[in-house]
């Protein structure tokens, strides 16, 4: 006889207990938002918090959800929770999630509240007394020139995979593409032309279209790349040496390989950290905050100020190049030509 689910009781504004079943309406959200045509990574993050929830609340054994009981369940991740213990395949190794993890599990967990006080299931939300917790402000580390010539040095250039991945890793220099927008890249995508790629619609994490420009080299080295293979317009750009896509996570992999093959052991080697070493290297070279936000996709300078905050280090060489007191009292003869009050 299967086993009824259990029924769970939610404590209202006016605190009047209503039971339901949440494995019911946990499926019933995750069914809206497919509908809603929400992407299959965000769908698979909601379905992650919500089932780790009803986990530990069904161990638990209460017998209602409150804000209370909420709380506690943050407090568990923060201080108890073990790292990747859901993740077989990834070693376990301490205790309690990052400030920014819990965050996004707050944040899930009101959406699927919100939910269901829109659709009369519970009529208020217990999630919304439940605060954020305080993130540290943004800092991530950033490759040296030294480490990325390491790391572009690692592939074997003599065979097809080598190329590959070389490959895949100077877009990522010269473009800061997300490693989804990366690996969803098409051959028609890449302009030889205008060097340049498109990011389409639907592989951008911001669901609108950009053109992101490439140098020479890159558009050359893809070139070679393509020779190797044949392919037509719309065969994904980077395929494995059988002809089939070549995904996002085995490239992750292929760079940790890389890194302790030629010695990176300094910042988490990443495809992202080739995002922000880009990022950083553009606005250091002289590039426009602007013009960063288009190439990465960023919806709001917001997201591209963290750039501009790390590379704050330089505003003494680049106010010594544009001080308006040193070009026009110390620039040329003029200092000698000025008048002197002071002896």
């Amino acid at each position: 006889m299967p086993q009824k689910q259990p029924k769970f009781a939610f404590v209202s504004k006016a605190h009047r207990p209503v039971k339901i079943d949440l494995e019911k309406h946990i499926t019933k959200f995750l069914d809206s938002k497919r509908i809603e045509k929400r992407s299959p990574k965000t769908i698979s993050a909601y379905a992650q918090v919500l089932e780790q929830f009803k986990k530990w609340y069904v161990e638990r054994g209460s017998k209602e959800i409150t804000t209370e009981v909420l709380r506690e369940y943050i407090g568990y991740l923060t201080s108890e929770k073990v790292r990747w213990d859901d993740h077989p395949t990834s070693p376990t190794s301490g205790v309690g999630l990052s400030a920014r993890t819990v965050n996004n599990v707050i944040r899930n967990m009101r959406i699927f509240f919100n939910y269901l006080v829109r659709e009369r299931i519970i009529t208020h939300s217990p999630m919304n007394a439940v605060n954020y917790q305080t993130e540290e402000k943004d800092t991530f580390e950033v490759f040296t020139d030294d480490e990325v010539k390491k790391l572009l040095s690692a592939p074997n250039l003599r065979v097809y995979t080598g190329r590959r991945d070389y490959c895949m890793m100077l877009v990522l220099i010269d473009g800061g593409l997300r490693i989804k927008e990366l690996t969803n890249l098409r051959v028609s995508d890449v302009d030889f032309k205008l060097r340049q790629v498109t990011i389409r619609a639907e592989i951008a994490k911001t669901k609108t279209t950009r053109v992101v420009p490439l140098s020479q080299r890159t558009i050359k080295e893809i070139e070679k790349l393509i020779a190797y293979m044949d392919v037509d317009d719309d065969d994904y750009l980077w395929l494995t040496q059988f002809g089939e896509r070549y995904y996002g996570d085995t490239f992750a992999k292929m760079l940790k390989l890389y890194a302790k093959r030629v010695g990176v052991v300094g910042p988490r080697v990443s495809p992202h950290t080739f995002r922000h070493y880009f990022a950083v290297k553009f606005l250091r070279g002289g590039g426009d905050p602007m013009a960063l936000a288009r190439i990465l996709g960023h919806t709001s300078l917001n997201m591209t100020q963290v750039y501009v905050r790390y590379t704050g280090t330089d505003l003494r060489e680049q106010h010594d190049k544009a001080s308006p007191v040193t070009s026009l009292i110390d620039g040329g003869n003029e200092r000698k030509r000025g008048r002197h009050l002071f002896r």
